[in-house]
């Protein structure tokens, strides 16, 4: 059974991953494409918050949880490695749901009134945060495979 947890769960931070790359490349071509193009990517940036990386993030928390449960007395939650799992998930929830969410809304209303000055400075924050988001889920998956602290 830890196996299969500990697949889902790699499954789970590759599919955040995805979704984190995606919408930085992605983004920044849909970006210079500008008008419509652009604002019917943020909104699907929006949805894929929704449907992919929300989901990826719930199922890492909760395999993650599972995998100290499984690894007979191995881990536990106060682990370094685990403490930093469970911040980066918060962390990237708090991100996504206050900024990243609302401020693709945003950009894409941005877009849809052609107003450049608000489409540069929301584009820059947001890529910022998600630059954020990854750096700080490579650096927990570094430290996850390293088993820091255990």
């Amino acid at each position: 059974m830890f196996e299969i947890m500990l697949f889902v769960h790699i499954l789970a931070v590759a599919a955040w991953f995805g979704a984190n790359l995606a919408r930085a490349f992605v983004g920044s071509s849909m970006s210079k494409a500008g008008g419509v193009t652009a604002a019917n990517w943020y909104r699907a940036s929006v949805a894929m918050g929704r449907v992919l990386h929300t989901p990826a993030a719930i199922a890492v928390f909760v395999t993650g949880f599972g995998l100290v449960g499984l690894s007979d007395g191995e881990y536990e939650i106060t682990s370094p490695f685990v403490v930093v799992g469970i911040g980066a998930v918060v962390v990237g929830a708090l991100l996504a749901m206050r900024f990243m969410g609302p401020m693709g809304r945003q950009i894409a209303g941005a877009f849809d009134r052609g107003d450049d000055e608000a489409v540069a400075g929301l584009v820059r924050r947001s890529s910022l945060l998600g630059w954020m988001d990854t750096a700080i889920l490579t650096l927990t998956t570094l430290l996850m495979v390293l088993r820091w602290g255990a």
